[in-house]
């Protein structure tokens, strides 16, 4: 016989629930309550010679009870439990049923084949069922009842085997403290270099702990107990990349928000990446990084205008871009017929009369911007780009600083552009160091015009036409649409907006200088400048009608060798030209002016020396040009010869300056001299070939 000692506050088994003694009466009766909170008293002896129970048995926990609806939900619990269990459960609550109805479906419509059986037919009493019930179930009335009450409360859910349903909780033995102290400490350590959960991030843990409440007032577990707890609470592990925690600290704290735009225009992305493509150079034999910086429509996730340059975008980049944005993609030679702007079957003709540009256009949407998003960059944040967006009327919005979530689109157009393009290049080298191949830089075949083209026919005969994952026809979610179908069911909607077409736009992007002109000339940056064609004689050392007295003189920092100016009597633009220049010197940006003007001073010279530093800079050039010096310096001689063409280019889209010859052309065939050998190469004279015209936005215009 064995004998139980039973006290106030311990927990016993009673009945299949767990009962704490609340109160013992004169030693015949004992008060029970739940751990769902019921109060009853009961005969002790009853109590012992029951065969349900146990005594000494684990209190639930307080933290969380598994019968709190308010901390779980119980048909999720349900969905989750072994099927065996829910069919026992089942299986209870239809002898339940059977015995307060008749019927174990509860319901005599829904009858099964011989019911009700006799003892539990429906004229019979209750308790005379409930009496047949337990019988049956080997069990007792006060069990019945109690069962039938918890199904009447709990639903299915209190009918189920608590033993074999219990919810896993690996913190619930962890203090508060603890668990603070981890968060607390992988906070802290987001940006540092990754490391090992169970050695410098345990011992960092304890530490925090120790100084915040003593020492040994909380001893963390062991290094496996602590690995899992880490694992639980935190996600991102510590052991992870370091740019990837970083990445996730900069998550928001709540929900994501959602950038919405109905109509071509209204929220326009702009973004510069590292293309993962390194680009070749023919005249160096070496490889040089680049960057692609692309402008994303919301409404239709079509890439409106890039740009590709070496590392280090400009200002003037991007407000160019955005002048890219407002114009026609030029169809190129060998692009089949299926990819002009016609094919993207809107009302082809009526657009034409609107837009004479779009007639050798290809078929990439042509859009007037409203609201541009884009990061804390520093070319994004500079005069030239407020001063276009101003022209234009054009709202500007800057994200959050280190918040990429603030412009998801462009930041998931990246991933699509290096799964669909760029592993797909010759020279592809990873998107981080660990995905870098030995042979990438060996691979490497294509300059950066080379990769501005077969990136502009990607996004035409590709991504433009391909169906989007994140566009869907109105009404249909399920059928998807490319960009291209956006952006024509959007004209529907909105309407076409005719984009500004001003000759002048490429000059008007450019920085100013206000200066006075010398009788020598314009000064800027210690370069003097002056025309051919004395257009500066007759405003030599007078005022202009500005504000301040001086003239504005425009240049662009990627090619220094000319500044701009307007002429108020014609309107017209002029070149200057750098007083110093001669044909040795190749086009060169502010950067390589600055390291000029730098060997300039090293030698103990003045910086506004002339002669000094057309000297330095010819100088620099020529080591560019030596091989033993291909590290450093050639960078600055690729920047210089990209940004000079890029320059070139997009003066073409402006109209030409009034005192320049010949619009500059990268598809240009120089004349070569007639010699007596090579002159003619059978009845073909190279010297009467013509340069090949280009096509440009004024020349369109004044056709």
């Amino acid at each position: 016989m064995s004998v139980h000692r039973m006290a106030v506050g311990d927990w016993i088994a009673f009945e299949d629930e767990r009962h704490k003694v609340a109160g013992l009466d004169d030693g015949l009766t004992v008060r029970l309550r739940s751990e769902t909170g019921r109060l009853q008293v009961i005969l002790l002896s009853e109590v012992l010679t029951d065969p349900t129970f146990r005594a000494s048995v684990q209190p639930p926990d307080a933290a969380g009870h598994t019968d709190d609806l308010a901390a779980v939900d119980p048909d999720g619990i349900l969905a989750s439990l072994d099927p065996a269990l829910v069919k026992d459960a089942l299986d209870r609550e239809a002898d339940l049923l059977e015995a307060m109805t008749g019927y174990r479906s509860g319901d005599r419509l829904n009858a099964l084949p011989g019911e009700p059986r006799p003892e539990y037919d429906p004229d019979l009493p209750l308790t005379g069922r409930v009496v047949a019930k337990a019988r049956e179930c080997g069990v007792s009335e006060r069990w019945i009842w109690k069962q039938w009450a918890r199904r009447q409360e709990l639903g299915l859910w209190g009918l189920v085997d608590k033993r074999r349903a219990k919810l896993s909780n690996p913190l619930k033995n962890i203090p508060a403290e603890v668990i603070q102290a981890i968060r607390d400490q992988a906070e802290a350590e987001r940006l540092d270099s990754t490391a090992t959960v169970g050695n410098r991030f345990l011992r960092r843990t304890q530490q925090r702990l120790d100084t915040a409440y003593g020492l040994g007032a909380f001893a963390l577990p062991d290094r496996d107990a602590f690995r899992r707890i880490v694992k639980s609470l935190l996600g991102s592990r510590v052991t992870d990349p370091a740019y990837r925690r970083a990445s996730a600290a900069n998550q928001p704290d709540r929900t994501f928000g959602k950038v919405v735009a109905h109509r071509p225009g209204e929220v326009v992305m702009l973004d510069t990446t590292p293309l993962d493509v390194l680009a070749f150079d023919p005249e160096t034999g070496e490889t040089h990084k680049v960057e692609l910086t692309v402008a994303l429509d919301v409404a239709t996730r079509s890439i409106l205008s890039w740009r590709l340059t070496p590392e280090g975008t400009k200002a003037i980049d991007i407000g160019l871009l955005l002048a890219d944005v407002m114009t026609p993609e030029p169809m190129r030679p060998a692009w089949s017929e299926a990819l002009r702007y016609q094919v993207l079957r809107i009302p082809y003709d009526r657009v034409l009369t609107i837009d004479e540009r779009l007639a050798e256009a290809a078929a990439r949407p042509v859009v007037y911007p409203e609201t541009l998003l884009y990061d804390h960059g520093k070319p994004y944040k500079s005069k030239v780009v407020e001063r276009a967006c101003c022209r234009w009327k054009i709202d500007l919005q800057d994200a959050r600083k280190l918040k990429p979530t603030d412009k998801p689109h462009v930041e998931r157009l990246f991933l699509t552009i290096r799964q669909q393009f760029s592993e797909h290049v010759a020279g592809y080298k990873g998107n981080n160091v660990a995905n870098r191949g030995r042979t990438a830089e060996d691979q490497a075949r294509w300059t950066i015009d080379e990769l501005a083209e077969f990136f502009a026919e990607y996004v035409v005969a590709v991504y433009q036409r391909r169906t989007h994952r994140g566009l869907h026809l109105p009404g249909f979610p399920d059928i998807r649409v490319s960009p291209n179908e956006a952006y024509r069911q959007a004209l529907g909607s909105a309407g076409y907006v005719a984009c500004p077409r001003d000759p002048n736009l490429y000059f008007e992007l450019l920085p100013i200088a206000p200066r006075v002109i010398h009788p020598y000339g314009i000064e800027i940056n210690y370069l003097v400048y002056n025309d051919d064609n004395d257009i500066l004689y007759g405003y030599r050392g007078a005022k202009s009608d500005y504000p301040d007295g001086l003239w504005p003189i425009r240049y662009d920092p990627r090619n220094l060798l000319h500044a701009y100016f307007l002429d108020p009597a014609t309107g017209k633009w002029h070149v200057l030209t750098w007083t110093h220049a001669t044909s040795e010197h190749q086009p060169f940006t502010d950067i390589t002016l600055r390291d000029a003007k730098r060997y300039v001073a090293n030698r103990g010279q003045a910086a506004d020396d002339q002669e000094a530093v057309a000297e330095a800079l010819t100088a620099l050039q020529n080591r560019m040009d030596a091989p033993e010096t291909w590290t450093a310096d050639r960078k600055r001689k690729i920047r210089d010869r990209h940004r000079a063409a890029a320059q070139a280019i997009d003066m073409q889209r402006s109209e030409p300056p009034a005192n320049a010859t010949t619009p500059t052309s990268l598809h240009v065939l120089p004349a070569t001299e007639p010699d007596d050998e090579g002159a003619f190469w059978g009845d073909l004279d190279l010297t009467t070939i013509k340069p090949a015209e280009i096509w440009a936005p004024s020349t369109q215009q004044d056709r």
